[in-house]
């Protein structure tokens, strides 16, 4: 559950259409700690939310890749059942 309110918070204030464009950095990391500790009540710090959210971003990036060619790939008419018939074919 944590991971997903890591996400939320990230998403919520890096997104900010007002002030997520010229926020630091370090302070976009300030403002995510808040968050987080305002909706979870815990006592994690700044650098190991950072430190998770490092982790987590290549994981979901990884996913997002993967969602990608499988559009891509359905939109070129493939599907699973066709990757698996090539599979057998070779």
């Amino acid at each position: 559950m944590e991971d997903v309110l890591l996400c939320e918070c990230w998403v919520q204030i890096s997104h900010d259409l007002i002030s997520g464009n010229e926020m630091k950095f370090s302070q976009m990391w300030k403002q995510i700690l808040h968050e987080f500790v305002e909706r979870s009540g815990s006592t994690r710090t700044e650098s190991a939310l950072s430190s998770r959210w490092k982790l987590l971003n290549k994981e979901l990036g990884k996913w997002r890749d993967a969602l990608t060619k499988a559009m891509n790939d359905h939109a070129r008419g493939e599907n699973l059942s066709d990757e698996e018939n090539l599979k057998y074919e070779k």
